[in-house]
């Protein structure tokens, strides 16, 4: 029972892995225009050009990968500290309903949420006794308000650490959707090749088992073995031709979006030029 079940979802994967492929190759497409799109408003906002994006993004990397050691309870440690739990507590805020349509999924996120908050609370409470001076507004902080700007974020240029960050994470997610978008193209391309050879693999099987029936050498099976199987092969070469007829719908229209899709219809043509019949005059020969 197990061994049909398996079957059965294997044989429904490759038939609808054509609809997978697009679709998920839509989704992403759309998700990156968003994104780009988010980007650009932030850019403009702040009035920062190329140059600048790709020098935060530097400063991003070298911060990350600079080593900090910290005394137990001391001020950078808990700037640090509520720092990240303010940096991620934004990052779920922004995810929240974006990310998951289960309600149960979003309570367990908004519990989650909850106690980083009164950890935020709570470290922000310590600072403030630690530090003479300058506090942190701890409703506006732990509120996540947009716009406030912790006192060692304040700079000259009115830039803060926090919008570096926000920057390269925007930049960071662009570029791991562009690489999914190109994945979804090289396993769609690979998709259209490997039916191409399936077909003309199962194409040449049924050219030497036609060539036994004209000539009567059936080798090792009997004539009427000989007949089943070009029957079989034909039916599968007739199911693989219909497969690889709606990938190439599939795919072609999604073509138009803004994506590099040469490889895709370059083997698209190929079909064409092998002159493969289509099932619809294969029946009426």
């Amino acid at each position: 029972m197990l061994t049909r079940q398996a079957m059965g979802w294997n044989r429904r994967k490759r038939d609808n892995l054509h609809q997978v492929l697009a679709h998920r190759y839509v989704k992403i497409t759309e998700r990156a225009k968003l994104e780009a799109a988010s980007l650009s408003k932030i850019k403009k906002e702040h009035n920062l050009d190329q140059d600048t994006i790709q020098q935060w993004v530097c400063d991003v990397r070298q911060w990350a990968v600079t080593e900090r050691v910290y005394t137990p309870g001391c001020t950078e440690e808990l700037r640090a500290d509520i720092e990240n739990i303010t940096v991620t507590l934004l990052r779920k805020k922004k995810d929240l309903y974006r990310l998951h349509d289960s309600n149960q999924a979003r309570q367990r996120k908004k519990k989650k949420m909850t106690e980083l908050k009164k950890k935020l609370r709570e470290k922000v409470l310590q600072y403030n006794t630690v530090v003479e001076g300058d506090p942190i507004d701890e409703e506006l902080a732990c509120s996540l308000t947009e716009g406030y700007i912790l006192p060692w974020e304040r700079h000259k240029d009115g830039n803060t650490f926090r919008l570096k960050r926000s920057i390269f994470d925007q930049v960071m997610l662009l570029k791991r959707l562009e690489e999914e978008q190109s994945i979804l193209v090289k396993e769609m391309s690979q998709h259209i090749k490997y039916l191409l050879k399936q077909v003309q693999e199962v194409e040449s099987l049924r050219g030497q088992t036609l060539e036994r029936i004209k000539t009567s050498s059936f080798s090792d099976l009997t004539e009427d073995a000989t007949h089943g199987l070009n029957s079989v092969l034909s039916r599968r070469g007739h199911s693989l031709r219909s497969q690889h007829q709606q990938a190439v719908k599939a795919y072609s229209s999604i073509a138009t979006m803004e994506c590099d899709f040469l490889s895709i219809q370059e083997d698209i043509e190929e079909w064409d030029d092998n002159g493969f019949t289509s099932p619809e005059s294969e029946e009426d020969t």
